[in-house]
């Protein structure tokens, strides 16, 4: 072993000879002045940083994309909606371009509607 192998502890010396014998084919390693080696201990989970401020910008960029679907999403909902309900209404009014209604205009929705004769036939 190196100089640098021969300061580590026991227990580095034990895990460095377990990798090199597994290199190596699994030949068992032969330590030079090892102490008696002990059970490996347990590794550690490995270590997790904290997220830096880069990433919670990229996160909240990612947020407000999000949003801005949701909301051009609403709009075109909300658009429908108005494009519908201007419809139906426009259904019930008579052409503001001819106050009266002459042959060439048909009638509105309504007007058709109250000029229906009431029955009293509730046949279902």
């Amino acid at each position: 072993m190196s100089q640098a192998m021969q300061n580590l502890t026991p227990e580095m010396q034990a895990r460095l000879a377990a990798i090199m014998a597994g290199q190596q084919g699994n030949a068992p390693a032969a330590p030079a002045q090892q102490a008696p080696v002990a059970a490996p201990t347990p590794q550690a989970p490995p270590v997790t940083k904290p997220p830096s401020l880069m990433d919670h910008v990229i996160a909240l960029r990612q947020e407000v994309a999000q949003l801005r679907n949701e909301v051009n999403a609403n709009s075109d909902v909300t658009d429908a909606v108005g494009q519908a309900v201007g419809q139906l209404y426009q259904m019930f009014q008579p052409s503001p371009e001819l106050p009266t209604q002459s042959p060439q205009a048909g009638p509105t929705y309504s007007d058709s509607f109250q000029q229906q004769a009431v029955t009293n036939n509730d046949d279902f």
